[in-house]
């Protein structure tokens, strides 16, 4: 008898070891499906690297259920029906007097057109906008300044993480345009753009996130911004052209906009923004094309910085536009493809009609002397 008790209470040990062991891997299952992340400083990019974006204009992606905590989101289908690229540059490539605390310059495309962001261990938000935009045909220099800054995440982001951001934007730049107002033409001079803001971001819900570039825990901020815009013209009368006056609030208007999106640890950049209406319905979708690159190499003997090379479509040169007049592309014949004017510390050239291979530039000083010579190649 003792011994098949033994027996018996060895067999209730091994069970209910087995027992035990089982309900430690549930609980260790169910903590590995409610496990959360959180964003800080070091999950955004940093300059130096370029980011490239797809956006989906006819998405039908689900942005999940609204009352769910953990979720599951699947997003293989999203589509590219444009692309965007985006530079990280150091401030000091492109400083701007208004916005001296910008230590990331965010420059997209080709454009001369730069967001001015702050990030640090508070958050990621953007000081304001400059550069040069088209309007109605004339190149205008402008900057938008933002009080206080826009904010994008406040550290440490997490689930339940909120944000509370009320700010105001200020443009005033010259127009130069005739509009016609009532069959009569009109000089509009100037133009004063500012607006207010009343934004709120909650981080709402967790998970797994899938989409075209791979599978990766995140978590979902919902943003809902309102936003009240007002235009004032410097108006010049044809019957008095040495006088004019300013006509406030010419044009006014009311938006309210709702985004959904999607950050992951080191990644640098968030994996989807959705766009959505009032009721809703998802309108349009920008998504990370590839994980971030590295965009600077440096061929050059001098100081000059060339990215992303390979390229693709469009190549970046950085130089001192105060002491360097053009850059000369040749190909690898030596013969002469292309010459553009530095106008901008950092300039971009259209490779898009560009053939495979590899390249060489001259970047000329104001005296037309060769100041460095580098190579570059194209890679489509």
């Amino acid at each position: 008898m003792p011994l098949i008790k033994t027996i018996i209470n060895t067999n209730k040990i091994i069970t209910m070891k087995k027992q035990l062991l089982f309900m430690v891997a549930c609980s260790l299952a169910a903590l590995t499906a409610s496990a959360q992340i959180t964003i800080t400083t070091a999950d955004i990019e940093t300059p130096n690297h370029v980011v490239y974006q797809a956006n989906d204009t006819l998405p039908t992606i689900s942005i999940g259920n609204a009352s769910a905590t953990t979720q599951t989101w699947t997003m293989t289908g999203l589509a590219q029906s444009t692309k965007d690229t985006l530079n990280f540059i150091p401030y000091a490539w492109q400083p701007n007097a208004n916005f001296p605390t910008s230590n990331v310059v965010i420059k997209q495309g080709s454009a001369n057109q730069y967001a001015f962001a702050l990030n640090d261990a508070n958050g990621f938000s953007i000081l304001g906008n400059g550069g040069t935009a088209n309007i109605m045909g004339a190149n205008v220099n402008l900057n938008q300044i933002y009080t206080p800054s826009e904010k994008l995440a406040t550290f440490p982001f997490t689930l339940n993480s909120s944000v509370a951001n009320n700010y105001r934007t200020y443009a005033k730049f010259f127009f130069g345009q005739t509009i016609t107002y009532l069959g009569n033409p009109i000089q509009v001079d100037s133009i004063k753009e500012h607006s207010t803001v009343n934004k709120t971001i909650l981080v709402d819900a967790f998970g797994s996130l899938t989409t075209p570039l791979g599978t990766f825990n995140v978590i979902r901020s919902k943003e809902t911004k309102i936003t009240h815009d007002t235009i004032d013209g410097f108006i010049v009368l044809s019957t008095m052209p040495y006088f004019g006056m300013w006509q406030n609030a010419a044009y006014t208007t009311l938006d309210t906009a709702v985004t959904y999106t999607w950050w992951a640890n080191g990644v640098g950049f968030p994996l989807v923004k959705a766009n959505v209406d009032l009721l809703g319905n998802v309108k349009s979708v920008s998504w990370l094309l590839q994980t971030p690159s590295l965009g600077i190499n440096e061929y050059s003997s001098g100081a000059e910085n060339v990215y992303p090379n390979p390229a693709q479509n469009e190549i970046n040169f950085v130089a001192d536009a105060a002491k360097q007049k053009s850059i000369q592309v040749f190909d690898i014949t030596g013969r002469l493809v292309d010459t553009f004017l530095i106008t901008e510390n950092v300039t971009t050239l259209n490779t898009s009609a560009y053939a495979n291979g590899l390249y060489t530039y001259s970047i000329l000083g104001k005296d037309n002397s060769i100041i460095s010579r580098g190579k570059f190649s194209i890679a489509k």
